[in-house]
């Protein structure tokens, strides 16, 4: 089977687990909300895609309840420090969720957050994960479908984000592409965007920590001069010492819920 994997360009070091970390934080309500709204029932097992370092996995299992949770990632380093978090009920395995079959028996729901923006193509991984499913499965999808600040160092930061990926054949707002999905064999039961204000410096802190990963790719360097990412960098860190009560930025998440028929 081809491939569909892209690089991750927020790479899996120490600086990206921390901000793994802070993204965790920052949009837990609208995950939170996503999965209690979502109407699935109380799954036997589910499978967090991409679980990083493993975050997402231990929310599944603690708003829906479910009998076990496997997170799947690529990274050896995530796998090992969501290991760490592992309980009896929440484990982790290391795999590339862009290769079926997966190492775990069909799931009753699969759980994806974050991870289509950085998959060359989507739709096919799509299709590829609701394979995986039992017959009358779910799977759950949470991406970005906008960001909208009124703040000009986001707006430069995102325009370099959003470049990179592309660069990589990926596309930072991948929602309105995943809302057109679904077919005989995969059932849209839900389609909505949630939207999430952001606090000036949360963001700016997850901004700082993720250029510090990507502005020595070798697409950024030919583009950008070491001048102008120190400077965004520098920006964002200021900005990450603003006043709390600061909200300059907001995130449009496209939530869909499929069923395998």
């Amino acid at each position: 089977m081809r491939t569909v994997a892209s690089r991750y360009v927020f790479g899996d070091s120490e600086v990206a687990s921390r901000r793994l970390g802070l993204l965790a934080e920052i949009f837990d309500p609208s995950t939170r909300r996503f999965l209690l709204e979502s109407g699935i029932g109380r799954p036997r097992l589910a499978v967090d895609l991409g679980c990083g370092p493993g975050h997402s996995s231990h929310l599944l299992a603690e708003v829906l309840g479910c009998d076990r949770v496997v997170g799947l990632d690529v990274s050896s380093r995530f796998v090992s420090l969501a290991e760490g978090t592992a309980t009896d009920r929440v484990s982790f395995r290391r795999h590339d969720v862009t290769s079926v079959p997966f190492p775990v028996a069909p799931a009753d729901l699969l759980f994806s957050r974050f991870l289509l923006t950085h998959v060359r193509e989507p739709e096919t991984a799509v299709y590829q994960w609701a394979s995986q499913l039992r017959p009358g499965g779910s799977l759950l999808l949470e991406e970005v479908e906008w960001i909208e600040t009124t703040n000009a160092v986001f707006t430069a930061y995102n325009r370099i984000v959003e470049a990179v990926l592309e660069h990589e054949s990926n596309t930072l707002c991948i929602g309105p592409v995943l809302d057109g999905l679904g077919d005989g064999a995969l059932l849209r039961r839900r389609s909505g965007v949630d939207r999430l204000r952001v606090g000036t410096r949360d963001a700016a802190c997850m901004f700082m920590m993720n250029i510090q990963a990507w502005k020595d790719h070798p697409f950024v360097q030919s583009n950008w001069s070491a001048s102008t990412t120190d400077r965004l960098e520098a920006e964002l860190g200021a900005l990450a010492t603003a006043p709390t009560g600061d909200v300059e930025i907001e995130w449009g998440l496209r939530q869909l819920v499929f069923e395998r028929v």
